[in-house]
């Protein structure tokens, strides 16, 4: 009879990464700003597929034009789909997708989508290894992680006022997008102000 063993949880140095994203991403900051310094920006994110983080920037104008083309997809799409007799059976779905917003709502149409992007090697296969945490009510375990560390990074990244490089529109944010779920805002600079 053979006896079952415990196995050693996923070793992730999820430190480890946070710092060379951290440290990515200042670098490639600084060549954006140099390359695109003419430019005014109302968005910074990264758009993530583990094990990959793309990282996008978006302008005014860009995020305009995509949230009135969005706008309009949506009142066609409305229009057609909560007209019909079982309109009820997706009510909530077709009132909610697209998203009307006054920006994009995806990092994938960002007038610089992938600007650059880095390769973190240890979370490629890391998801069928034999001992990897499952939890079927939470959070999956990688991508939990990832975003804890996209958080952090972005808490970083402001205290060290790297986004100084770059001309901000008023608002300015800063987020994420994580596969195909949307896009994440973690953090508002640059408010405008109210008289």
């Amino acid at each position: 009879m053979e006896v079952e063993r415990p196995t050693e949880p996923v070793l992730v140095d999820w430190q480890q990464i946070e710092d060379r994203l951290l440290s990515f991403t200042y670098e490639a900051v600084a060549r954006f700003a140099t390359a695109h310094p003419d430019e005014t920006y109302c968005f910074f994110s990264y758009d993530v597929d583990l094990p990959y983080f793309l990282l996008s920037f978006d302008t005014p104008a860009n995020a305009i034009e995509v949230a009135q083309r969005t706008e309009q997809e949506a009142i066609a799409r409305r229009a057609k789909m909560l007209t019909l007799p079982d309109a009820w059976h997706g009510a909530r779905h077709f009132s909610n997708r697209p998203p009307v917003l006054d920006y994009s709502y995806s990092g994938g149409y960002f007038a610089y989508h992938a600007f650059v992007d880095i390769k973190i090697d240890e979370l490629e296969d890391i998801g069928f290894a034999e001992n990897y945490p499952r939890d079927d009510h939470g959070d999956d375990y990688a991508e939990g992680n990832t975003r804890i560390i996209l958080w952090r990074v972005i808490e970083r990244l402001i205290a060290s006022d790297v986004f100084r490089q770059l001309s901000l529109a008023s608002p300015f944010r800063l987020g994420y997008q994580m596969h195909d779920d949307a896009l994440t805002v973690l953090r508002i600079l640059n408010w405008p102000q109210i008289e």
